[in-house]
């Protein structure tokens, strides 16, 4: 115990709900105590369709494909623009930040990010927004996060 808790690398993943934001604002204020650097995140889940397009899949044509295509392309847009800003927030604050946009299943990709970097602690959201027409899922992510990090774990409400 008597190793003083250094936070050098914080991941904060984001999807643009009102946790994350939350979130966001206590790794400022952590980052800004302990000189950590932050690293924002968001996940691009590639299954992740609007309900329509669910029944498009099973009949796979060209014009199917295109159209999932320009969807994923407009996500990928407007995550990026979500991360930049949210980079953009701890730097005016004075914490160094990164932004990163992952593809897959968003509970893999935290994981994985927060191994490979090898973050200190992961602040992250308790409940977030998922899919086309941002419906709420009950934590799963953030539960399942913090039952599987290599690291300590914040959930913000």
């Amino acid at each position: 115990m008597d190793k003083e808790i250094k936070f050098e690398k914080i991941l904060v993943p984001t999807d643009g709900s009102k946790f994350a934001r939350k979130a966001l604002s206590h790794a400022i204020k952590i980052g800004k105590r302990f000189g950590s650097k932050i690293h924002v995140i968001t996940v691009v889940d590639p299954e992740e369709f609007p309900p329509g397009m669910l029944l498009g899949l099973l009949q796979k044509d060209k014009l199917l494909q295109e159209s999932i295509a320009k969807f994923m392309a407009a996500v990928k847009t407007q995550a990026r623009r979500e991360v930049l800003a949210e980079a953009a927030i701890c730097k005016s604050e004075g914490v160094e930040a990164s932004y990163d946009i992952l593809s897959g299943k968003p509970v893999e990709m935290i994981l994985k990010y927060a191994n490979g970097k090898k973050i200190d602690l992961i602040v992250i959201g308790s409940q977030g927004l998922r899919g086309l027409n941002k419906l709420k899922i009950l934590g799963s992510v953030s539960r399942k996060v913090s039952e599987l990090a290599p690291c300590a774990v914040m959930i913000v409400h």
